[in-house]
């Protein structure tokens, strides 16, 4: 399987039956999927999700003064199984959190099929399932964070991508409450050709078909949306030097089979990314300044698939420091520039 295919789709098996935790999790191994019942999550359109749940792993040990946790939530398309690598408590090169020293939380987001989503949603199903956003994501996790396991202030929020999003809306929703972020690849506002990138997922998605306005009873291919996601999510040095003319019939056909995600929670997630605006009229340095969280900024020169400018916006409004990746891999950033941002993420952790 092509390392594209791990970061973007996160390809691995469908999650069964889980059983809600509440607030106990010290007899589970680090890792393990843990469901947080949450009743019902009130959004910010005015809708609600219902039997609302929250996927999420632990890595490492809460210390008696509960200020040591550090929340991660998953980028587009992915699951909290995708991030373990970037939790452990020895030295590694995607290593993100050092969980000898900090306790790690790995979030499921909305329509990823673990939290609710379309797909498993008993009382909303499929297109009954209502749009949400990046705060109500961030919402329903500082739920799970405070009521559940009852942490009361983090040290720390880091996310890749759509992870980062989430960490942007966490800071403007809950400025007092964490000390560090670090957003990666992320913005607190989509731009223009962001919305177009997503724009055009979407309609390759609903235009497929075997979509059938969301009714489907077999999970369409999304041939041309799983093309889409590839030609934007890399710069072209990356993918000419990682395909040759001769594999490329073979990349492309792995890259149109069918992936682990459902449709419909792609087109949800995806709709979440539209509708990301943390300044609600305000402009960039108002938003950033109001909140004390102290920022390390990572960007990717060549990023298609969310435009850096905005989050280097916001670092300069603040004085924040920035690292910004030069790789041609540019937003699968870990692919190809893993140990830098490692060494900046680890060294500001601690610093």
């Amino acid at each position: 399987m092509t390392t594209l295919r791990k970061f973007l789709l996160a390809a691995a098996t469908a999650v069964a039956t889980m059983a809600p935790i509440r607030s106990s999790f010290a007899s589970v191994q680090d890792g393990d999927l843990k469901i947080a019942e949450l009743g019902t999550c009130k959004l910010a359109s005015g809708k609600a999700i219902l039997d609302c749940r929250v996927g999420y792993r632990t890595y490492g040990t809460l210390d008696a003064a509960k200020d040591n946790a550090v929340i991660m939530p998953t980028w587009l398309n992915g699951r909290s199984e995708d991030l373990s690598p970037l939790f452990g408590a020895t030295p590694s090169p995607k290593r993100l959190v050092d969980t000898s020293r900090f306790f790690g939380i790995a979030f499921d987001a909305f329509g990823d099929g673990v939290s609710s989503s379309p797909s498993n949603s008993r009382q909303q199903p499929g297109t009954n399932f209502p749009e949400f956003n990046m705060e109500d994501m961030a919402r329903a996790q500082y739920r799970v964070v405070t009521e559940v396991l009852g942490i009361k202030h983090l040290h720390a929020a880091i996310g890749l991508s759509m992870g980062a999003h989430q960490v942007f809306a966490w800071t403007v929703l809950y400025p007092n409450f964490i000390d560090v972020a670090v957003p990666i690849v992320g913005s607190p506002q989509v731009t223009p050709f962001d919305l177009l990138s997503k724009q055009v997922a979407i309609n390759a998605i609903e235009s497929d078909p075997g979509y059938l306005g969301g009714k489907y009873t077999t999970e369409p291919q999304l041939k041309l949306a799983n093309a889409i996601g590839a030609l934007i999510v890399s710069a072209p040095g990356y993918r000419n030097a990682q395909t040759t003319h001769e594999n490329f019939p073979v990349w492309l056909s792995e890259l149109e089979a069918p992936q682990r995600q459902d449709a419909n929670d792609r087109v949800w997630q995806l709709k979440a990314i539209l509708a990301h605006d943390l300044l609600h009229g305000k402009t960039i340095a108002e938003v950033a300044r109001a909140t004390p969280v102290k920022f390390l900024v990572i960007v990717a020169a060549e990023d298609r698939m969310v435009t850096p400018q905005p989050a280097l916006d916001w670092a300069k409004a603040i004085g924040a420091e920035t690292y910004v990746s030069q790789g041609t891999c540019a937003h699968l950033i870990m692919n190809c520039d893993a140990e830098a941002v490692s060494g900046q993420v680890q060294r500001f952790l601690t610093r």
